[in-house]
């Protein structure tokens, strides 16, 4: 059976279609993707997936390879009878609900470990609103627990924060500085009879939760909590007692009834040492900050809906504004685990070279390898506050970040070779051809790459020309079996493009760190001497890279994305 018996013209028109705008967008098609775009114009087309993909897949395999002319021409033609959507398209985030007074939001870390992929989207989300809206921007490291803190990561966290949000935060909270004030609202609540020292077992406690009765300790007086939070001060031992607030024993979510405010930790501090023995607990030292920091707006993840809940409490019993919570959807990474802690424990076992290992899927590694925060952030305002969650692979999402970051690096990016496993290949009967390329061809004010006259190349081994087989030297001549045949560039001679650096200039080293896979070695340009730290190259069809600087008289880059 033909493919024209299974689907109509105007199917495989539109395959094409959005095939070459997939190509054109991500440099690499998707075939899921594809089959979306599919699917949303036609839903009876959803009995024939497994043709589809069969069809779709030999398309990509057909198109991948097209010249830049053959490309351009294809794409004007199966691309101008797509119909484009009516619904304007959202730019920028959406609107937040209005208030009488100054917008304020937050980013609240823990210092586990080093900020990864999995922190931008609160982060961005909420430094995008507060720029939105001219707003205050807090950072806040949350390290009231002493068991699972990074002493390095307080530092780290800052400048990475900062880096990708690009924003200066109006104030920067390090929690366990303010324990005497948590402590003092804590008392104030025990005062006013919202909270109570309760000295249960945990299996008597469950019990209670479950009969959805009090528990002895909640009716005592006043003057008998505050003898107990004295006792949770100096003499309690660890797990003996916990400081509760009052809430709803018949409460229908069991974790709102009388939840947990302060436990006693003996653990030693990685800042206060043994200062405190009695530390907030995560709901409570939330909404006195936000309460402080005279934040708006919580915008964090869905796992947080009991949270804000627990924290009304807290805002009705000292009678304060109460701020808009939005939670959203998290976003799961298929291939890869994101973990603060767990990076931080391999780099210190040495499977990792720092925070910044280009194998990891952390911010400083992301701003090491030369990635924008802007591809980021342009990112968030796609994606805006959903409240989906969404499943995707890390190298997919990473897809659509380099699709933004090669929008805004590539006018930058000055033009370079390197040759990766070199030979020597000799080109009889060379002309003097003036060998000056661009440093970019769309901006010739940058100026050109002059080199000596040679008539010795190297190239890679890989692209060793074969025997009988048409080449070019890019930019520079034509060639057949080792002997000059012309200058300029011949669609007739269907020749092979092969990058280059004269034997007659000495070439230097380079070494360029992958984020995935083995690092690269390789002779670069002398011209690469001109770079300065950070500077962001496009070694020609090859890659993007960030400049790292030279150790041992080797270039170290870091590469960026293809």
């Amino acid at each position: 059976m033909g493919k024209k018996e299974i689907f109509s013209d105007t199917v495989l028109n539109l395959i094409k279609g959005f095939t070459l705008e997939n190509i054109e967008k991500y440099k690499e098609a998707n075939p899921k993707a594809i089959l979306g775009k599919l699917l949303g114009s036609d839903k009876n087309l959803k009995t024939k997936i497994p043709e589809l993909l069969i069809e779709i897949e030999s398309t990509i395999k057909k198109y991948s390879g097209l010249s830049k002319d053959e490309f351009k021409e294809l794409h004007k033609k199966y691309t101008a009878h797509i119909k484009v959507s009516k619904k304007k398209k959202r730019t920028g985030l959406p609107e937040l609900k209005k208030i009488n007074r100054p917008y304020g939001f937050r980013f609240p870390p823990s210092p586990s470990g080093p900020l990864h992929i999995g922190h931008t989207l609160p982060l961005l989300l909420n430094s995008e609103y507060a720029k939105k809206y001219n707003g205050k921007m807090v950072l806040r490291i949350e390290d009231t627990d002493p068991s699972n803190i990074s002493l390095d990561a307080y530092k780290q966290i800052q400048e990475d924060a900062k880096w990708i949000s690009n924003i200066n935060f109006s104030e920067t909270i390090i929690q366990s500085e303010h324990i005497t004030d948590y402590q003092k609202y804590a008392e104030e609540l025990i005062s006013m009879g919202h909270a109570y020292v309760c000295r249960c077992k945990s299996g008597e406690w469950k019990e209670y939760i479950e009969k959805k009765s009090d528990c002895p300790c909640r009716n005592l007086s006043i003057k008998e909590q505050e003898k107990r939070w004295h006792g949770m001060l100096t003499t309690y031992k660890e797990g003996t007692a916990v400081l509760r607030i009052k809430t709803d024993m018949k409460h229908n979510n069991p974790a709102i009834r009388d939840w947990p405010a302060f436990r006693i930790s003996e653990e030693i501090h990685p800042l206060q040492g043994k200062k405190y023995r009695v530390w907030p607990l995560m709901n409570f030292s939330v909404a006195i900050d936000d309460h402080k920091s005279e934040l708006t707006h919580i915008i964090r993840g869905k796992d947080h809906l009991t949270n804000a809940e627990r924290q009304k409490y807290i805002y009705k019993y000292f009678n304060w504004w109460i701020p808009e919570y939005i939670h959203i959807g998290r976003i799961n990474f298929e291939g890869i685990k994101v973990s603060a802690s767990e990076f931080s424990d391999g780099i210190k076992k040495g499977k990792y070279t720092g925070v910044d290992d280009p194998k990891l899927p952390t911010i400083s590694a992301f701003r090491r390898r030369g990635l924008s925060p802007e591809a980021f952030i342009n990112y968030i305002h796609e994606l805006g506050p959903s409240k989906v969650d969404k499943t995707v692979s890390y190298e997919e999402f990473m897809k659509a970040i380099y699709a933004y970051n090669r929008k805004i690096i590539e006018p930058k990016a000055n033009r370079y070779f390197i040759i990766e496993d070199p030979v020597e290949i000799e080109i009889l009967g060379l002309p003097d051809i003036k060998s000056e390329l661009p440093l970019h061809p769309d901006f010739p004010e940058r100026g050109t790459r002059k080199f000596k006259k040679s008539h010795k190349f190297y190239v890679e081994k890989i692209d060793n020309p074969l025997k009988g087989k048409p080449c070019r030297l890019m930019h520079l001549c034509n060639f057949l079996d080792g002997k000059f045949i012309s200058k300029d560039p011949d669609s007739n001679l269907k020749a092979k493009t092969i990058h280059w650096l004269p034997s007659s200039e000495e070439p230097v080293k380079v070494k360029v760190k992958m984020p995935h896979g083995k690092d690269i070695e390789a002779i670069g340009e002398h011209f690469l001497s001109n770079l300065k730290e950070g500077d962001i190259v496009q070694f020609e069809r090859k890659f993007f890279a960030r400049y790292d600087g030279i150790n041992n008289n080797i270039y170290i880059f870091y590469q960026t994305h293809r």
